[in-house]
């Protein structure tokens, strides 16, 4: 029977297999099968679907490729490791369709197999890439820090504005699907020095030219009762009635939101806050509120409370697939560095004495500190930049262990 020596150091590798596969479906029941929401299910035989279609599909992926890595590292390998996927994939969208709020679908099955073949392929991989010769690992971890690089300039492309030219309307307090309604009024809107009220917009190239310029934006309005989720204020829709920009309020929270190129990619889309903003206000005050953009990001204001540099960073590249609006502050911190520590974890892996991995280091802090104001990025919040230091520390640990087992 495997043991764990003293110190805390699981040595036998198959153990460590057992305890990943185990982990890796404790999260993917967890993750499937809870309740999210009252509705009814309904089966979705689309594959890729919705308007974060492709999120969704790269979500369920990753979400089975910890558990076909850990069936290969436990010698299951194969079509019928695969199977094992497929199977376990098909029995949760069974029991999808008698939990509240969750929607089985053909496409999930698709990509959660996708994702055991995946992890599957991946630990065939490992001898090859976890372990090295000192040369392939330095330019291994120039390759990671390249690729940093690259993800880096692919946020900032994806959170970029995209607006559609084609007819706009305006609307306030709008009551729409999926979202809340605000029970309050607003009396006059102006968007640089252009003013206009609902259902109606001065002209449809100068709005979109002061929207893409972060012209700023004021309203005014009289609060109406909070609300539990994130309701429209002040919207801008295509004429297909597809959302472009939005202003309202979620719970305490002042939220801005317009289309991003990720949304246009069928990825999620996530949003710009001003926390707590909504907390002191009642029904019947007045609200001033502003939006304008500065060279380091958004300021947002409501009335007495007002806050700049606020935006999308490198640690935001996560919410584009998944972004779950209600999350504590100090979770959405984690997971913003726990995202840098990934980008920044081959680094640690890899990493050698040798001009590769010193050139590594330099493109990497390229990425997190220089690249980012340029390209539209906030700059890199302190949190982010510990994760990143982390991330490589893990990297180096792994590196030393795995160097140690092949030694012994």
């Amino acid at each position: 029977m495997p043991t764990i020596p003293h110190g805390g150091v699981i040595r036998d590798p198959r153990l460590l297999a057992r305890l990943a596969l185990y982990a890796s479906l404790t999260f993917i029941l967890g993750a499937t099968l809870y309740p999210s929401g009252s509705e009814l299910p309904q089966f979705v035989g689309c594959v890729v679907c919705g308007a974060r279609g492709w999120s969704d599909a790269i979500v369920n992926v990753l979400l089975f490729l910890p558990f076909g890595a850990a069936l290969a590292a436990l010698g299951r390998t194969g079509p019928r490791s695969i199977l094992y996927g497929f199977a376990l994939s098909c029995a949760i969208e069974l029991s999808q369709t008698v939990i509240p709020g969750r929607d089985p679908s053909l496409g999930d099955v698709c990509f959660n197999t996708l994702g055991t073949a995946t992890g599957q392929w991946l630990a065939w991989l490992a001898d090859r890439w976890l372990v090295p010769a000192p040369r392939a690992a330095a330019r291994l971890s120039l390759l990671a820090a390249v690729a940093a690089l690259g993800v880096v300039g692919l946020i900032a492309h994806l959170v970029q504005p995209s607006l559609p030219a084609r007819d706009f309307s305006a609307w306030y307090t709008a009551d729409l699907p999926e979202l809340e309604w605000y029970h309050g009024r607003v009396l006059r809107t102006t968007l640089g020095p252009v003013a206009f009220g609902p259902n109606r917009l001065p002209d449809r190239d100068v709005v979109r030219r002061l929207l893409l310029e972060g012209a700023p934006l004021a309203i005014d309005a009289i609060a109406g009762r909070g609300v539990r989720g994130l309701a429209p204020l002040f919207v801008i829709e295509d004429e297909d009635g597809e959302e472009v920009f939005l202003v309202g309020p979620d719970r305490g929270d002042l939220v801005l939101r317009y289309r991003t190129r990720a949304a246009r990619w069928r990825l999620d889309q996530p949003d710009i806050r001003l926390r707590h903003a909504f907390a002191p206000v009642a029904s019947g005050d007045t609200l001033h509120i502003g939006v304008r953009r500065t060279d380091r990001g958004y300021c947002l204001s409501l009335n007495q409370v007002a806050r700049c540099g606020l935006g999308y960073s490198v640690g935001s590249g996560w919410t584009l697939l998944y972004y779950p609006r209600h999350l504590p502050v100090w979770l959405l911190t984690l997971l913003e560095a726990g995202w840098v520590a990934g980008l920044a974890f081959p680094l640690g892996l890899w990493g050698r004495r040798r001009p590769e991995t010193v050139l590594a280091v330099v493109v990497l802090i390229a990425a997190l500190i220089a690249l980012p104001p340029p390209i539209g990025l906030i700059g890199t919040p302190p949190h982010q930049m510990v994760g990143g230091a982390i991330g490589v520390l893990l990297g180096a640990g792994l590196q030393a262990w795995l160097r140690r087992r092949g030694s012994t």
